[in-house]
C-alpha cells in the first residue's frame, strides 16, 4: 500500500480558514496504547479463575472467583515492546494480509479486475438503474455471507480497492465503495445466523443447542440488511445528484479512479479464467471455513495458490509471478502495522492484569437492574468489551461464562444473553479503532474522521434496532 498521509481537510470556503491536518492513524492508535499503559498503573489488578471445561474443550471463567492479584504495571519501554508482541501475536492475520494483498495485486496486474470493472461500468452507464441494482445485490449477498461467519473482515478487506474503484467509476465516492462491501459484512456478522466462531462458541458455553433460535436471527438479518442498504442507497443517490454533499468532497480521489484506458480493457479468455479461479477460491474458502474447521492460515494458503494459478493461466514465467507477488507485499505493510498496533493494546492490558478487572467492574454495574434495563446494560457492556477483545470467539470465552449466570439470576433466557453478545460483538466492529475498519479506511484512502461522520448515524440507527430486538426477545421469551 502506498505510504501517503492520511489527512482530513476541513472545508471552510466562506472564511478561508487554513485547512488542518488530523493525526495519522498510527498516532491515534499510539495515543490509545499510552492510555492503556497508564491504566495498568491506575486500575487495580485482578483475575478470574479459569478451568478447562471437558464438555466443550474450552477454557471457561468461574464468575464467582474474581480476586485481586499483584499489580504488574507496564513501564514506558515495555509499552513499545508490546507493539512488537502485538505484531507477533497477530502474525497469522498479518501474513493473511500480505498473502491476500499480493495475490490480488497479481490478479490486478493481469488486467482481469480492470476488464471486469470496465464491463460493469459500461453496463451501468447504458442503464443507470443497473448501478442501484448492482449495489443492492452485492450488499445482500455480502450481508448474508457475513452472517455465516465464512465471510468476515479478514476476507473482504483485500477487495476494498476494487469496490472503491467501481463506486467511483459509477459516479459515487469511496465511501459508497466501503458502504457496499465492508459495512454489509459487518452487519451480517452482527446478525450471525450460523456463525460458528461467535454464535457457535457462545451457545456452547451457554449450554444451549448450537444454532438454535435461527428463525429469529434470520428476521434480524433481513431487517438490519434492509436498513443498511437503504442508508447506502440514499447517500449514493444524494451525492450523485450533488457531489458537494459527499463527506469526501474536496479530497483528491483521482488515484482511485479508473481511467479511460482501463475502461477499454478487453475481457480475454485468460482474464475470464483468472476471474473464475478467484470465484472458485472464494467458494473453496467458504466450504473450508464452514465444514473443515479452516481459519486464517488456510485462507492465506488459498490466496497463495490463487496467485500461482492466475500466473500460469496468463502464461507468466515463474520469475514474473514471483516478482509481481513481492511487489504486492508493499500494499499490505500499512495494514499489517495497524494490526500490530491494535493488538498491542490488548497485550498491554493482559500484561498489566487489568482485563479481568475491567470486565468485573462492568459486570458489577449490570446487577440489580430490571430485565429490560439489564438487557440494555448488557448490550452496552458487550459493546465496550469488544473494544478490549475484538475477537468474537475470544470475547465469547470471556463474557459468556459471566453473562450466563447473570441471565439465570435475573430471570433472562440464556438465548437472549447470547443474542446480546452477538449484537455487542458484531456491530461495534464498524466503529472501534482497534478493529478492521481502520484498515479499511487506509485502503480506501478515507480519512478516519470522514468515515466516522458517515457511519455514526447508521451505527445509531442499528444500535436502536438492536435494543428493539432485545426488548422483543424478552417479551417473547425468545429461546
Amino acid at each position: 500500500m502506498e505510504n501517503k498521509k492520511n489527512e482530513i481537510m476541513n472545508e471552510n470556503s466562506a472564511s478561508g480558514k487554513k485547512k488542518r491536518e488530523v493525526p495519522h492513524i498510527l498516532i491515534i492508535l499510539g495515543i490509545i496504547i499510552i492510555i492503556a499503559t497508564a491504566m495498568t498503573w491506575i486500575v487495580p489488578a485482578g483475575s478470574y479463575d479459569r478451568y478447562l471445561d471437558e464438555a466443550s474443550g474450552k477454557e471457561l471463567i468461574d464468575p464467582t472467583s474474581f480476586h485481586r492479584v499483584e499489580q504488574t504495571p507496564v513501564n514506558p519501554f515495555d509499552m513499545f515492546v508490546n507493539v512488537e508482541k502485538g505484531l507477533i501475536e497477530a502474525a497469522n492475520i498479518t501474513f493473511l494480509i500480505f498473502a491476500a494483498f499480493s495475490s490480488l495485486y497479481l490478479l490486478q496486474k493481469t488486467g482481469a479486475i480492470d476488464a471486469a470493472v470496465a464491463s460493469m461500468v459500461r453496463k451501468t452507464q447504458k442503464n443507470p438503474n443497473t448501478a442501484k441494482a448492482f449495489i443492492v445485490i452485492v450488499m445482500i449477498v455480502l450481508s448474508v455471507w457475513g452472517s455465516t461467519g465464512t465471510m468476515s473482515y479478514e476476507e473482504i478487506i483485500a477487495f476494498i480497492p476494487i469496490f472503491v474503484s467501481v463506486a467511483i467509476a459509477l459516479g459515487y465516492d469511496p465511501m459508497v465503495g466501503v458502504g457496499m462491501s465492508v459495512v454489509p459484512v459487518g452487519i451480517g456478522f452482527a446478525s450471525a445466523t450460523v456463525n460458528p466462531f461467535t454464535i457457535g462458541v457462545a451457545q456452547t458455553i451457554a449450554e444451549i443447542p448450537i444454532f438454535s433460535g435461527l428463525k429469529f436471527r434470520i428476521i434480524i438479518l433481513a431487517v438490519m440488511t434492509a436498513i443498511t442498504v437503504a442508508y447506502v442507497l440514499i447517500y449514493a443517490e444524494r451525492i450523485k445528484k450533488n457531489p458537494e454533499k459527499s463527506v469526501m468532497y474536496g479530497l483528491d480521489t483521482a488515484h482511485l479512479e479508473i481511467d479511460d484506458d482501463r475502461l477499454k480493457t478487453e475481457m480475454t479468455t485468460a482474464r475470464k479464467l483468472s476471474l473464475v479461479a478467484l470465484l472458485i477460491t472464494v467458494c473453496i474458502m467458504g466450504w473450508g471455513l464452514l465444514t473443515q474447521g479452516w481459519y486464517i492460515n488456510e485462507v492465506a494458503g488459498l490466496f497463495m495458490i490463487l496467485a500461482i494459478v492466475v500466473g500460469v493461466l496468463n502464461k507468466w514465467s515463474p520469475n514474473k509471478i514471483a516478482k509481481t507477488y513481492v511487489e504486492g507485499l508493499s500494499n499490505g505493510v500499512m495494514a499489517a502495522l495497524i494490526v500490530g498496533f491494535a493488538r498491542a493494546i490488548l497485550t498491554i492490558c493482559v500484561e498489566g492484569n487489568i482485563i479481568d478487572s475491567i470486565v468485573h467492574a462492568c459486570v458489577s454495574l449490570i446487577e440489580g437492574l430490571s430485565l429490560y434495563a439489564s438487557g440494555v446494560a448488557m448490550l452496552i457492556f458487550q459493546t465496550v468489551l469488544n473494544f478490549l477483545i475484538p475477537s468474537g470467539s475470544g470475547q465469547a470465552a470471556v463474557s459468556m461464562p459471566i453473562m450466563t449466570p447473570i441471565a439465570d439470576i435475573i430471570g433472562m433466557n440464556r438465548q437472549i444473553a447470547v443474542l446480546i453478545f452477538q449484537f455487542g460483538d458484531g456491530l461495534s466492529n464498524l466503529v472501534i479503532p482497534t478493529g478492521f475498519m481502520v484498515i479499511a479506511c487506509v485502503m480506501a484512502k478515507i480519512p478516519l474522521g470522514k468515515y466516522y461522520k458517515w457511519i455514526m448515524p447508521l451505527f445509531g440507527i442499528c444500535f436502536l434496532a438492536q435494543i428493539g430486538f432485545v426488548f422483543l426477545a424478552i417479551a417473547l421469551n425468545y429461546s
